[in-house]
Parts: C-alpha cells; structure tokens; sequence
C-alpha cells in the first residue's frame, strides 16, 4: 500500500529516464566542447563551416565541405545538428551541398538521416531540459506557433510537421520531448515525413547550374510538398475526429506517461 506522499514506482522511473537524459544531453554537449578546445583544426574547421551555412554562401559551403574529403559527412552533419538547434538556420544548404558532394539519392539519405538526429537532439532537451531552456533555443515566434500547431494536431503534429514545409519543425521536436510523447512514435514520424522533402531537395540541388529551371523547379517542389502536407493533414485530422473520444486530441501521443522506449 502506497502511503501518503510516497511517490510512486512509475513516477520513480519516470524521474530516473529524465535525470539519464539530463546527463546524457549535458554529456554529449560537455564532449563536444572539449572536442572544440582540444583541437584547434576542428574549431577552425566548423567555424568556417557554420559562418558559411548562417550567411547563406552556398558555393562557399560547397567548397569548404568539398576540402574536407572522407570527413565531409561527418561535417556536414554537425552543421546540420547545430542549425537544428539554433533554428530558424536553413537546412536545405546544408542537403544540397551533400547533395552535389554525394549524389543526391546518397547525398539525400545522408541529409534525412543528419536531420533526424538533429530532431532527436532537440527531442532529448526538450525532455531533459524543459520549456525554459527549449524555449530559448527555439525563440518565442517559433515557439508560439509551433504550440498552436501542435494543439491543434496532437499525436499527428511530428508527421504533419515534417510534411507541410512552411511550419518550423524544431520547436515541435522540443515540444514533443517536454510532453513524453515516445521516443520510438517521434523517430519514426519524423523519419518518415522528412524523406519526400529531404529527396526532393536533394534532387533538386542537381538543377542549380540552371537558374531559371531551378526556380521554376523549386516553386513546383514547394507547392507540391505543401499541397501533400495539407492534404495528409486533412486526412489525419479526419481519422483523429472519428476514431478518438472527444478532449484526447491534444495528447501528444495518447500514452498514460512520458516514455522515451
């Protein structure tokens, strides 16, 4: 029998996956810290990196990354957990440059598989960490639209998120940490509703020799993506009415507690 103020064997366990969490997050960041003071070239190297993705010099970046050689995708990838975190960064630089460095079928997976684990990042401090620090990473538009979306949506707003183009999906991956919603649903959403965009833009990073045709190429992609976003949206939004009692629509992922199994 429980007594009076004891907590509880779930709610213990609960605790003890975040207090994991807090120290996994805290020591992955402490390790690249470190990584950066202890080598100099490495430091040098991202920054140069990262000061070319935040200005936007497409052609610099391709050539910084190009200069690296076998360690290009382990690069690449950084910089594209890092604008995940530090969001609104455009990650579609980062996808072409893997893109026009690998191929862009290669090149496409390389981006899908970098920004997932950048979701999952912003996942696990969201979790860790909370609205507070979440928040401050995320920045207050984004974070106000990006809980309205998620309110209205609920279990769906990881998938729809990464369908529709035009809504901020970091801030829902730090959302989706603060509000326990599993682990395994998150990954898997995110990993599935990023692959038409991620291949999309990978492709076309092979028309940017051609301005015009890469525009035009461009704006048809993007209305494409947002037209099949809002209609899966729709549909989404459809089964939920029908299939879950009234109020549940605004649980994350309709499981009695956080878990991140």
């Amino acid at each position: 029998m429980q007594m009076p103020g004891e907590a509880s064997e779930e709610t213990i366990t609960a605790r003890s996956r975040v207090w994991w969490l807090q120290v996994l997050a805290v020591g992955s960041l402490v390790l690249f810290a470190l990584a950066l003071a202890l080598i100099p070239e490495m430091r040098s190297e991202l920054t140069a990196g990262w000061e070319l993705l935040r200005s936007g010099d497409r052609e610099g970046l391709l050539e910084w990354a190009r200069s690296l050689g076998v360690i290009a995708p382990l690069a690449t990838t950084t910089l594209m957990i890092a604008q995940g975190i530090a969001a609104p960064i455009p990650a579609v630089l980062v996808t072409w440059t893997n893109s026009l460095l690998f191929g862009w079928v290669w090149g496409g997976i390389l981006s899908i598989a970098a920004a997932n684990l950048a979701a999952s990042l912003c996942y696990v401090l969201g979790r860790a960490w909370g609205e507070p620090v979440a928040r401050r990473l995320a920045g207050e538009r984004a974070w106000t639209k990006s809980t309205s979306f998620l309110d209205e949506h609920g279990r769906d707003a990881i998938l729809v998120a990464r369908l529709v183009p035009i809504v901020p999906f970091d801030p829902i991956s730090y959302l989706a940490g603060i509000a326990g919603m599993r682990f395994r649903t998150f990954f898997f959403a995110t990993l599935v509703g990023q692959i038409p965009a991620g291949m999309a833009y990978s492709w076309l990073a092979t028309q940017i020799d051609d301005t015009r045709k890469f525009v035009f190429l461009g704006l048809c992609i993007f209305a494409l993506l947002v037209f099949v976003g809002l209609v899966a949206r729709r549909v989404l939004r459809g089964r939920r009415g029908s299939a879950a009692p009234a109020g549940e629509g605004a649980k994350i992922d309709g499981s009695s507690g956080p878990d991140i199994g």
